[in-house]
């Protein structure tokens, strides 16, 4: 093996001569960087990390440096002496050799991490093994300890010193042929071998290895002996090269053994796993194991939360994988796009009047896209409707559910430019909804004249003042017209009202910089196949903590996108399990109190604009930072605001989706989730060192516990009618890889299958000769949705609404700490109020009346919600014994405002909040 040598002025000693391969390699790709960092600092392209904390305060050490971990148990490698060696007729042809005068330990790791580099290649940029020398500092034993010098140490990858005195009870035995890891996890010895590797996207997903040429003898034997016989086959490529060549493309799906492999996985490094697997069971499994180990990539099966399995594993597939059923969604989208420009072509009638095929006026110069499914980052899809054109995803069922569960698929319009558009607001909005209505009208006309292009139309048109919903293709899409004379209009007002302030705010949102958004974090997900599969698991991550709505969708996407371009002082995450971990501690490192966040995928933002930035957020949080938006992220889209004068400033430069979202305490919540989170799959799955075979513990941070529902002021039940979707509940879900009639599911796939039948209540029977125009399909069928959101619309104020948006079997309610706060009396804003302790005369103060709210609260969810569990009630209590309420056995407050007063629970991590404010201050 390559041996680096650095001598003293005798040239008789060798300095690097205890330094690995791997550490030298990873010394030197640490030094460009360093010398990156210094020299081009002052680039437009600056990292958000400066460049002396990047260099020398950031913590880089093992455990947060590479994409994937390997952890091979001690006791399943085989270690033969040269006596076993010679009976058993094996020959260690690549390691070993050195056993006799470095040891057991030190000989096998280095024989992992020469085969490792020999059979992956060019498909990973660094390998390293853990040591004591780059684990953690608190697992380093210092010179104070009483166990110092009495273990074996290891300085690097290579070579084990002999220690300099022993102990009775020193677990070193001497060169003796016996495996002893001298990485220590602070208490014992570990009894695996850890191995870190930094894959490479743009190779690691190749399927042949192709061997040196055929009348190269050595180096063919020598090829054949890395892979084995039974791997290493004779292949004709299409050059004509008859030689050795290695396949990738088997599908291995033992479910038994963990060994599933997911849709996208080969551009995420599945295949280095199993060049990594193969190489420990050819070169170090041991012979007489029956049941063969199998080392896999710490969290490697949390993807089964966002993707199916891979085709092959599962005989014929019932589901499209996540990746595909997008990429079908963008086919649908495209061929509707084509449709629209083509038949609205306008042309002149011979009695003068232009007009198009579909009778609208105006050619639609472009068809925009704003959906999150259409750049890949929707967490469940929707699936074609076999009502709306679409195939029958579901083989085994003859229903199909009468209403589409998710959010439709967000277009908007652009028309050419014209000089007869309204000069008036209200009549542009009624020229807007006409469009829209002539659009509708036209389709339905062609298809009454029997035109092919309409045949893919199925399904009712619903027309509304601001959109159109039809279904396309199984699909259904929702359309919006962006008309920029509108947003002309707004910027010519010189002394404008604040009802056009923020029309225009909305306007500007809902077409310009959603548009734009879409195009960066689209380039983004292009660019790194893993970071759609990221998002949608941060996305399932916050539902299942009941924070589904407190932050936009679009401040995850942008937050995975700052973890993708700007990595540094490390280097781009390639695997999802890499990606989802960075996210988290992105998350909670952050100071979202003094720093912005600024994403710049393209590098479009100047130092300029970025001091403008700075200087903004500065005047935005105030002297006493407790002013603007909580989680301060920045994008290239958000420059292009104009502020509220027409010119563009340093004022401007404020965030486009977290103004008003996450608040405060929310996020401080998420910060402390996301810590909690983090440290945990640290400690149990990552950097568990005592078995290799503990891969499924990421689960509990997908799951609440019963005990922190206790937490919330009120429990509202939700009907189980209209639940549909089961698997991923907070506190129930089922996270398992299933398999039935040998046929394996995982999380994703069984909620797939069930949101397509929706609602048991509104599956209908599918029928060869049912018209599906006469059905009546119902978009966008979210009843729990729209009652949370009404809830926090009309009593924001007063609390802060929790649920699961994905199963959403319970709505929590949280007092907010001066909901109960007294205040002078004010007709403007004496809503749900009344007089405090019932003595008016004293100082007229008055106090939020819990009755009241909560009359309103059940006539909101009146339709949805069965049952009512008050844990901390702000009722007026009365003196007299009957009105302390009644308790049933368990002794929790029955349904209504009878139950009886409860404080809130310290267990939940809600408390856990960066603001003072959402301490139990409140609590009486």
């Amino acid at each position: 093996q390559q041996r680096q040598i650095f001598l003293d002025p005798t040239m008789t000693v060798n300095y690097f001569a205890n330094i690995s391969p791997c550490f030298m390699r990873e010394m030197q790709v640490e030094a460009t960087k360093a010398l990156k960092c210094i020299h081009f600092h002052g680039d437009s392209s600056i990292s958000r990390i400066e460049p002396f904390r990047q260099l020398f305060l950031e913590q880089q050490r093992f455990w947060r440096r590479y994409d994937a971990y390997v952890k091979m148990d001690i006791k399943d490698i085989a270690f033969y002496s040269n006596t076993e060696l010679k009976t058993n007729l094996k020959e260690l042809e690549f390691w070993g050799d050195d056993a006799q005068d470095l040891g057991a330990y030190s000989a096998i790791s280095r024989g992992i991490a020469k085969l490792l580099r020999m059979a992956l290649g060019d498909r990973i940029t660094a390998l390293r093994l853990l040591t004591t020398g780059n684990g953690d500092t608190t697992n380093m034993l210092n010179a104070s300890s009483t166990e110092f010098g009495t273990r074996t140490m290891v300085d690097s990858d290579e070579k084990v010193f002999v220690p300099i005195r022993s102990t009775s009870n020193s677990p070193y035995t001497g060169f003796d042929g016996s495996i002893v890891s001298p990485v220590t996890d602070g208490v014992c010895q570990v009894k695996t071998i850890t191995v870190g590797l930094r894959i490479n996207p743009d190779t690691c997903h190749r399927f042949v290895d192709r061997g040196p040429p055929a009348d190269d003898l050595e180096s063919s034997s020598a090829f054949v002996s890395l892979w084995g016989e039974r791997k290493a086959q004779l292949r004709r490529f299409k050059d004509g090269a008859i030689i050795h060549a290695v396949v990738w493309n088997d599908v291995e799906h033992d479910l038994k053994n963990g060994r599933v492999q997911f849709e996208g996985g080969a551009k995420a490094g599945d295949i280095v796993e199993r060049i990594v697997r193969h190489i420990f069971w050819k070169h170090f499994c041991k012979l007489d194991t029956e049941d063969l180990p199998c080392p896999q990539f710490a969290l490697r099966n949390i993807t089964s939360l966002v993707e199916t399995v891979q085709k092959g594993s599962n005989g014929e597939k019932q589901v499209n994988s996540s990746e595909q059923a997008q990429k079908e969604i963008k086919s649908a989208f495209d061929s509707l796009v084509g449709f629209l420009r083509q038949n609205t072509e306008v042309s002149e009638t011979p009695s003068g009047i232009s007009v198009s095929k579909l009778g609208l006026p105006l050619r639609i110069d472009a068809v925009e896209a704003l959906s999150p499914c259409l750049r890949y980052s929707e967490l469940f899809p929707p699936a074609p409707h076999p009502l709306l054109g679409g195939e029958n995803s579901s083989s085994t069922s003859k229903k199909v559910s009468g209403a589409i569960v998710g959010e439709p698929i967000l277009i908007q319009i652009r028309f050419q430019g014209s000089s007869k558009w309204p000069q008036d607001m209200n009549a542009m909005g009624a020229a807007k909804c006409a469009m829209l209505m002539q659009l509708a009208e036209g389709i339905e006309n062609m298809k009454s004249r029997g035109d092919a292009a309409c045949s893919q139309f199925d399904g009712p048109m619903n027309v509304m003042p601001t959109y159109l919903d039809l279904g396309y293709k199984g699909y259904s899409f929702r359309i919006i017209v962006r008309a920029d004379e509108e947003m002309k209009m707004l910027n010519s007002l010189r002394n404008p009202s604040q009802e056009a302030l923020a029309l225009k705010q909305i306007l500007q949102k809902r077409h310009i910089l959603s548009a734009g958004h879409h195009f960066t974090i689209h380039g983004v997900h292009t660019k790194h196949p893993s970071s759609p599969q990221v998002v949608r698991l941060i996305k399932r991550w916050l539902a299942a903590h009941m924070l589904s709505g407190l932050i936009p969708g679009e401040a995850v996407e942008l937050l995975v996108a700052s973890v993708y371009i700007d990595p540094a002082p490390l280097f781009t995450p390639t695997t999802v399990s890499c990606g989802f971990m960075r996210c988290l501690h992105l998350l909670f490192s952050h100071d979202w109190l003094r720093e912005p966040l600024i994403v710049d995928p393209e590098g479009h933002i100047g130092p300029d604009q970025r001091s403008d930035i700075l200087s903004s957020f500065e005047r935005s949080r105030g002297p006493e930072l407790k002013t603007g938006p909580p989680m301060f992220i920045i994008s290239p889209n958000d420059l292009n605001e104009d502020g509220d004068n027409g010119s563009s400033s340093s004022s401007s430069c404020r965030p486009s989706f977290t103004v008003h979202h996450p608040e405060r305490v929310v996020l401080g919540r998420i910060c402390a989730l996301a810590r909690r989170s983090y440290d945990f799959l640290m400690s149990s799955s990552v950097r568990n060192l005592k078995s290799a075979q503990d891969h499924n513990s990421w689960r509990s941070i997908f799951q609440e516990s019963s005990n922190s529902l206790k937490s919330y002021s009120i429990l509202l039940r939700v009907d189980n009618e209209l639940i549909y979707d089961t698997e991923c509940a907070s506190t129930g879900g089922d996270l398992t890889l299933s398999t039935k009639a040998e046929k394996i599911a995982t999380p994703f796939q069984r909620s797939l299958e069930k949101r397509s039948l929706g609602p048991k209540s509104l599956r209908r029977k599918l029928y060869k000769n049912l018209a599906s125009s006469d059905s009546g399909v119902i978009y966008s069928w979210n009843p729990v949705n729209e009652v949370v959101a009404r809830l926090r619309s009309e009593l924001g104020h007063l609390a802060v609404f929790f649920y699961n948006e994905y199963t959403p079997d319970v709505i929590g309610c949280l007092w907010r700490p001066d909901a109960f706060k007294g205040q002078s009396f004010s007709a403007m804003y004496s809503e749900y109020k009344r007089p405090i302790d019932n003595q008016w005369e004293e100082n007229s103060l008055v106090i939020t009346n819990a009755s009241d709210v909560m009359r309103v609260i059940k006539s909101i969810v009146q339709d949805v919600v069965v049952d009512v569990k008050i844990l901390d009630d702000r009722s007026i209590k009365s003196k007299s014994s009957d009105e302390g309420g009644t308790k049933d056995k368990n002794g929790s407050g029955k349904k209504g405002l009878s139950g009886s007063k409860r404080g809130r629970s310290k267990q939940d991590t809600s408390s856990d909040s960066d603001d003072d404010s959402s301490s139990d201050e409140d609590s009486d």
